[in-house]
């Protein structure tokens, strides 16, 4: 059976352009012809009283013929009498640089926007992209080890600011990507931000154990040269390591067979064991949906779409169903990153892994995790990155972030009760497997 395509066919009409949307999505409803007629795009920069041009999206079997039940109803409106001569139709590409956003007949009683668009920054903390293993030689490794503990003893030092003051710092360190750099520190228990991403606040100086059969912790959140050297001279500093690549500031481990007479001799906190008790209090992943950030008063209409198919993001027109979307403006520049609820008909912000594991969780796909109990590793596959929230809790258990093993992130000293606790939560299938080497 020939596959079903979109094209686009173009009419010139002197008029009132939100007239002209309102009655062509009344009749395409009233026809039925949603499916023949999913949006509509018009010119940009209308003048008043002067002519324009508009365009129909057409799906069907046959590039530039148009089906009989557009013909028998739709097109002896008045608005059609004066058709774009000598053309077979067009593709979005060939109208693009002319035509503003889409259309939505679907819905043709939403705000159209001729109004002032909604203002929505193109820069934010949350965007990202799937991030693969990069390679470092061992020199680029100690220089941005150092740059980043240089930067994690700056942001605390100044305890707390705005995402701007945090790129600012980022480019005064040639530090790169400040977004993947905030979610390294936040995965680490070194910084906190603010639901919208919009603040970030140093997090205090904390002890966290990373095994519960020994005295072997972790130092998380604020740093200073100053602390350091008190931790040195009381002898509890065990071992020093970079992070791979060195992405991050170094993992800083402790011995401490009294931790409460740490507490009271330094500004530190002690945390426990935050990895178990994380796996204890984070919900399902469905309570866990219901959590994140709603972003209302989203006209789809006003944005283009592209809607993430389980592998890629594919152009696609107004959403109609539950997954996750790049939102961009006429210019296709990215905006956001949402997840669509279709049962809810809301939009919801959360972190860039945690929307992608989240659509692939709806899709159906299995979700997989294997762990080896003599190594007390554990592999997710590369595409199934958890959630950051539930990734922290794998990554405090050791003070570590994940390492590559091709298609697979490892993270280290997991606990076999914590990693099947938050595999069941996120319903991942969890085997025991060899797959750590």
């Amino acid at each position: 059976m020939p596959k079903v395509q979109r094209w686009y066919t173009g009419f010139s009409y002197r008029g009132n352009p939100q007239d002209l949307i309102k009655q062509i999505s009344e009749q395409v409803q009233r026809h039925n012809l949603t499916k023949l007629v999913p949006l509509l795009r018009v010119e940009k920069g209308i003048k008043s009283r002067k002519p324009f041009y508009f365009f129909l999206a057409i799906e069907s079997h046959q590039v530039g013929e148009l089906p009989t039940e557009l013909q028998a109803s739709l097109l002896k409106l008045s608005f059609f009498q004066c058709p774009i001569k000598n053309s077979r139709g067009f593709t979005y590409e060939q109208i693009k640089p002319m035509v503003g956003v889409a259309h939505d007949v679907y819905d043709y009683t939403s705000p159209i926007p001729y109004e002032p668009r909604q203002y929505l920054s193109a820069d934010n903390p949350f965007e990202l992209t799937e991030l693969h293993s990069i390679n470092h030689s061992d020199a680029d490794w100690v220089k941005s080890s150092q740059n980043s503990d240089r930067f994690l003893y700056w942001l605390s030092t100044l305890g707390s600011g705005s995402w701007e003051s945090f790129k600012k710092s980022c480019n005064a360190l040639q530090l790169e990507e400040p977004k993947r750099i905030l979610r390294r520190l936040r995965l680490l228990g070194h910084l906190e931000s603010s639901i919208d991403g919009s603040r970030w606040s140093a997090a205090p100086s904390t002890i966290v154990k990373i095994n519960s059969q020994t005295s072997e912790f972790i130092l998380c959140g604020q740093r200073s040269i100053s602390l350091l050297r008190q931790l040195e001279e009381y002898g509890i500093v065990a071992s020093i390591t970079h992070q791979t690549g060195g992405e991050a500031p170094t993992c800083i481990q402790l011995v401490v067979s009294n931790p409460d007479a740490i507490a009271n001799n330094f500004p530190i906190i002690n945390a426990g064991e935050a990895s178990r008790r994380l796996a204890q209090i984070l919900p399902d992943i469905a309570t866990w949906q219901q959590s994140l950030r709603n972003m209302p008063g989203i006209v789809p209409s006003q944005w283009e779409w592209q809607h993430f198919d389980g592998d890629n993001f594919e152009i696609c027109g107004i959403p109609h169903e539950t997954g996750m979307y790049q939102m961009s403006d006429e210019n296709r520049n990215l905006c956001y990153t949402l997840f669509y609820n279709q049962n809810t008909n809301t939009w919801h912000q959360g972190d860039w892994y945690g929307l992608r594991f989240l659509a692939v969780h709806h899709y159906g796909a299995s979700c997989q995790a294997d762990y080896n109990f003599a190594t007390k590793c554990l592999a997710i596959p590369v595409k199934q990155r958890w959630p950051e929230l539930y990734e922290r809790a794998l990554v405090l258990a050791s003070g570590q972030l994940p390492t590559y093993q091709g298609n697979w992130l490892l993270y280290q000293n997991v606990g076999g009760e914590v990693a099947h606790q938050l595999s069941q939560k996120l319903n991942v299938k969890y085997e025991e497997a060899l797959i750590c080497a």
